[in-house]
């Protein structure tokens, strides 16, 4: 029981190894997109939307200036002369208030209203990480779709490399009979040489299918970051269709980019509203608010007032037509853009629905040729045993074979591939 129990972990530790070097195009799209230098920008664009956000909020916190200040004035205010002399007279001295001014103060401002501005600064924030974001989910499908077509890329080169394999154990086995027919005599050597030059084409052929796909994996595990020498690419099923349309990234962006348009309006309207807000301002120095006071006493004095006070920067209305007509054509062009890209997504989509149906059509004749390709090749193998057949005629029915399985492989991955890009025109 316990050798059981042994082998069955042994055999399981052996096939396990197997099972993880088989890797999907589903896998090899979620590699590339975690893996993408870019997609490190997501949680940047959260943190500096809210840091945005806080910042637009403080504008109702308590706003303060601090200062200080010392000034010399040619005229400083004084009673009348007569006023002087009368009061003089009396024994009263007021020798007016000092020509040398200086203090130190706070100045502390709240506000209460700002005409919609920071409201329109809070969406303009938020508008704005969006458009980022929206830009870079269209890099990110980019990204995708070039992964994807690598992927295929590299399933028709491997099938090729499988097809040339075939052609070459089929073409060394008929070489050994010409051979033997040679010694026999009854072929010529003639025969032999064709057939073993149509061999090492096959091998050329071979080794440059193997250098193209190895570069082609070297990019791909660039891409994801997985060794991809060892690993068999899964090909897909033929069932991925697309059930129902979604938002594409690209019609996102445009929404966003209006959205932003939208942000950026409301901005220009609140500009131009009036502000209300409360102030306290206090201050330590000479003069202070009772000047009749400072006119006999150079002694300082702590003073401070505070109300309530709106302002309005009429400013902004000499811009604001324009800024709201640029505003206007920028939408105008935002929608010039949809219209453009739903007008090429379309005639893509028929292209593509068109090239998938006819795919579909070759592939229900492709399996018939194969077939019959193999019946002749098969043939024209016996007839040359029997010495009815030549040895360029035998070649010629063995690249005919191999033709034909191409072109059922390549019209199948091909057929996938286009399926792949619907769900991408469409947005799967």
């Amino acid at each position: 029981m316990r050798n059981r129990i042994f082998s069955f972990a042994i055999a399981l530790a052996l096939c396990i190894p197997a099972v993880a070097q088989k890797m999907t195009i589903g896998e090899c799209v979620r590699l590339a997109t975690d893996r993408y230098p870019e997609i490190a920008n997501y949680g940047l664009l959260d943190r500096i939307k809210h840091l945005d956000l806080s910042n637009a909020a403080k504008v109702w916190l308590p706003q303060g200036t601090v200062a200080g200040q010392v000034t010399w004035q040619n005229e400083v205010a004084a009673l009348p002369d007569m006023l002087t002399q009368i009061l003089s007279q009396q024994g009263v001295g007021y020798p007016g208030l000092a020509k040398t001014q200086y203090r130190i103060g706070v100045d502390v401002t709240q506000q209460i209203w700002d005409g919609g501005m920071s409201k329109a600064d809070r969406r303009s924030v938020r508008s704005a990480s969006e458009v980022e974001r929206s830009s870079l989910d269209v890099r990110l499908y980019e990204v995708e779709e070039r992964v994807e077509e690598l992927y295929f890329s590299i399933l028709l080169l491997e099938h090729r490399i499988a097809a040339t394999d075939k052609s070459t154990a089929l073409v060394d086995s008929t070489l050994q009979q010409v051979r033997a027919m040679y010694r026999n005599g009854v072929a010529m050597r003639s025969d032999c040489d064709q057939i073993e030059a149509r061999l090492f084409a096959l091998k050329q052929q071979r080794t440059r299918l193997v250098a193209t796909i190895g570069s082609y994996r070297r990019v791909m595990e660039i891409f994801t970051g997985e060794p991809m020498a060892a690993r068999t690419l899964v090909l897909p099923e033929e069932g991925l269709e697309v059930a129902k349309r979604t938002i594409h990234p690209q019609m996102r962006l445009f929404d966003a980019r209006n959205s932003h348009l939208l942000s950026q309006q409301s901005r220009v309207k609140a500009s131009v509203m009036p502000h209300v807000g409360a102030f306290m301002s206090g201050y330590y120095g000479y003069p202070g608010y009772d000047m009749f006071k400072n006119m006999q006493s150079r002694d300082l004095s702590f003073n401070f007032m505070a109300g309530i006070r709106m302002s309005w920067n009429f400013g902004a209305l000499y811009t604001r037509k324009n800024s709201l007509s640029k505003i206007l054509l920028q939408q105008e062009q935002v929608e010039a853009d949809r219209k453009a890209f739903t007008f090429n997504n379309s005639i893509a989509e028929r292209e593509c629905l068109g090239r998938i149906e006819a795919l579909r059509e070759m592939m229900d004749s492709d399996g018939k040729i194969v077939e019959l390709r193999r019946n002749v090749t098969s043939a024209a193998c016996a007839q040359l045993r029997n010495g009815v057949l030549d040895a360029t005629s035998l070649l010629q029915k063995i690249t005919d074979e191999e033709l034909a399985e191409n072109d059922f492989m390549l019209h199948k991955i091909e057929l996938l591939k286009a399926i792949y890009n619907l769900t991408h025109i469409r947005n799967k």
